[in-house]
């Protein structure tokens, strides 16, 4: 299988009022939890901070490249990237997100970024 530059962009706002100042822990076990769905496998581990603006941040790399989150708890609004070398299942990728995080108002943005390649938008 080739190298592909798949990008998966989602953003919601969120149902869940259990994911505050300490869901560090939840908020890790939910990437890891991610990779197994899409079959990727980690480069880095997951990474996570709770900012001043109280909000998370969480980073993990993957062997094909990486994903992203920010969760704005008093906002209830999260905004995640997958991006990947290897292609993934972006429907299953989507079900998961909208699952976990209980979420309405879905926005999903598939970007084919392999040169000469449109945008595709996904359909919720």
């Amino acid at each position: 299988m080739g190298i592909v530059h798949h990008h998966l962009l989602y953003q919601a706002n969120v149902g869940r009022n259990d994911l505050g100042v300490d869901a560090g822990a939840e908020l890790k076990t939910f990437l890891y939890d991610l990779l197994k769905e899409i079959d990727m496998q980690c480069l880095i581990p997951a990474q996570l901070k709770y900012s001043k603006q109280k909000a998370w941040t969480g980073i993990i790399g993957i062997i094909t490249s990486h994903i992203a989150f920010h969760y704005w708890t008093e906002e209830q609004y999260v905004q995640l990237d997958i991006y990947s070398c290897k292609d993934f299942d972006k429907k299953k990728a989507v079900l998961f997100l909208n699952e976990f995080w209980k979420s309405d108002n879905v926005q999903a943005l598939f970007i084919n970024r392999e040169t000469g390649q449109k945008f595709e938008v996904m359909e919720m």
